[in-house]
């Protein structure tokens, strides 16, 4: 319960909440000049207290967060106002104690609810009919209303939204339940009774304003990128499915790192030649379009390259790279990092061990250490391990993914940046990480996109198809080999990168020919720094341990066969027959 000034109406809201409904109650107080502090532990309450004012957002933060430290299995959140009829709990949590729902609001336009005769205000009204429509378009989704504040969630839906990254504000469960509808969670909506008195809480007109406007840019953002329905989503993906190769293509015996087929199709034949050599091995190589063959899997379309080198050379190449020119980049890589860092921080976690593997010269170790992190980190380079410990003072260790020996649930966080694409097996590697992991825990990667923008528009002659990368994922291929290893993903975006001009010609001159000539001698006179994340050549995700759902369906996975809608459900649910019991 969010709690401002409730010290009138919060002993009648406990007192019409059904008895045995709820195992324990969690009040936080925002602050409030009256008594809801002292009353509330007279009622027997768990209150938590802000010393200064969050906002509703910021309130709700901490709410969930208790909750979650609580070990709840499902949350519901009741305003202390008495706005919300606690008698409609029940109902409310209902569709998610049957496993039909992952999330659930109560909607006042639903069944015979009269909002107007219930006091609605009619500026509210209005403007939940206008936002609830508009939104309802953007999202592809038939709810009757979306800007209700009675809701419940499963533990699995709070561990897989970042809510921590929301608005201390009102907008908070708006952005929450549009980005549980475009992000696979399964939302449903019950029907519950209209009740405005003197005593309930509410904002100005101007906020009023404000909040709606702030909730359609949100809701506009998150669908251009998702799609209506989440059907852009990576989140989202479908299972690999296989490719039609022409029958004229080159085929190659080569295992399938993916589905293990025997046999792959030659996509682009190797442009390298010669014995590999640890420049080539750099985080700064500018051997870019420099590759041996890139196969692509004919029964799941997963993409990857037939090296020349055997296991032990390639490990040996990274332990041997000497990359001097990284730093000359820090500025840029820190504002990479913090930002990594601040999309690590939306989720809700039980701990602070971070464990990075591929962790070059410690510069991600040292940005975590200083955004409270206990970072520990482990890389093959002799030379970026010995830089790191002398010039961030980090704890690093020399070694590769294959040598990692930790303790089970060691980790609250596991990140690797930029190295999946590098490993021979990348499926072992995930499943090595698997129990590291604490069972809440994140899993956090960026990795080359093969389907981005870029890799499209210059085919084979995409720079990031280089000899140090052993595979190219696409949404589908990335999220089967977290499957397989057992992770979900909760999140994909692209990472906005950016570098000085001089540095992206020194790299790109020789793949961009002509071009980056010209763009080296711009850059002597005018070196400005430039974003290259638009082109969508590597992305971030962020997953969790499979074993975090709740529920025995896993995000993305397709509706069983007769399966229908609820009225207002944004994703479909299994039909009567085949629920489970409650």
């Amino acid at each position: 319960m969010p709690a401002y000034r409730a010290e009138d109406t919060l002993a009648k809201t406990v007192a019409d909440i059904p008895e045995g409904v709820a195992d324990a109650l969690i009040l936080v107080d925002d602050a409030s000049p009256d008594n809801t502090v002292d009353l509330a532990r007279r009622l027997g309450i768990d209150v938590h207290v802000h010393p200064e004012n969050r906002g509703y957002g910021g309130n709700q933060k901490t709410c969930y967060t208790r909750a979650l430290e609580a070990g709840a299995d499902i949350v519901v959140l009741l305003h202390p106002d008495f706005q919300y009829d606690p008698k409609a709990v029940p109902l409310l949590i209902a569709p998610i104690l049957a496993g039909h729902a992952d999330m659930t609001f109560g909607s006042r336009f639903a069944g015979l609810s009269d909002p107007l005769g219930g006091g609605m205000p009619l500026y509210r009204y209005v403007g939940n009919r206008v936002t609830t429509t508009l939104e309802n378009l953007m999202l592809g989704s038939r709810f009757t209303e979306l800007h209700s504040g009675l809701r419940a969630y499963t533990r699995g839906c709070l561990l897989s939204v970042p809510f921590l990254r929301y608005t201390d504000d009102f907008g908070f469960d708006s952005q929450f339940l549009v980005d549980a509808v475009t992000g696979g969670q399964r939302v449903v909506e019950v029907p519950i009774p209209t009740r405005y008195t003197k005593e309930s809480s509410s904002i100005s007109v101007l906020r009023s304003l404000k909040y709606v406007g702030h909730t359609l840019a949100y809701c506009a953002r998150k669908t251009a990128v998702r799609g209506r329905r989440a059907r852009r989503s990576a989140v989202m993906a479908a299972a690999p499915a296989a490719v039609e190769a022409p029958p004229a293509e080159p085929r190659v015996q080569r295992a399938c790192a993916l589905c293990g087929a025997p046999e792959q199709v030659l996509l682009y034949p190797a442009t390298a030649a010669g014995d590999l050599s640890p420049a080539e091995f750099s985080c700064t190589s500018a051997m870019l379009s420099v590759h041996d063959d890139i196969l692509q899997c004919p029964c799941c379309g997963m993409v990857s390259s037939s090296p020349t080198g055997e296991p032990r050379q390639i490990v040996e190449q990274y332990e041997g790279v000497v990359d001097e020119t990284y730093l000359t980049e820090e500025e840029g890589r820190r504002e990479l990092f913090d930002w990594v860092l601040d999309r690590m921080g939306g989720y809700a976690l039980g701990g602070r061990r971070l464990l990075e593997v591929g962790s070059h010269v410690g510069l991600f170790l040292e940005c975590a250490r200083g955004s409270g992190w206990e970072p520990r980190g482990i890389e093959p380079s002799r030379w970026a391990v010995e830089t790191g410990r002398k010039r961030f003072g980090v704890e690093l260790r020399e070694g590769s993914l294959e040598e990692l020996e930790e303790p089970d649930a060691s980790a609250n966080s596991i990140v690797m940046l930029g190295v999946l694409e590098h490993l021979i097996d990348p499926l072992a590697a995930l499943r090595r990480l698997r129990p590291v992991l604490a069972e809440e825990g994140l899993l956090v990667l960026s990795t080359v996109n093969v389907t981005s923008l870029h890799a499209r528009v210059r085919d084979g002659r995409w720079p990031w198809f280089i000899r140090p990368h052993l595979h190219y994922f696409a949404p589908e291929t990335l999220n089967a080999f977290l499957q397989h290893a057992g992770f979900r993903m909760v999140e994909w975006t692209l990472v906005p990168r950016s570098f000085h001009l001089s540095y992206i010609a020194n790299r790109a001159r020789s793949n961009l020919g002509p071009v980056g000539d010209a763009l080296a001698a711009v850059s002597r006179v005018l070196d400005v720094r430039v974003p290259v994340g638009w082109l969508g050549d590597v992305v971030l995700l962020i997953a969790r341990p499979a074993g975090v759902r709740t529920d025995d369906e896993s995000a993305g996975t397709a509706p069983p066969i007769g399966a229908k809608m609820l009225v207002g459900s944004a994703h479909p649910v299994a039909p009567a027959a085949a629920q489970p019991r409650s």
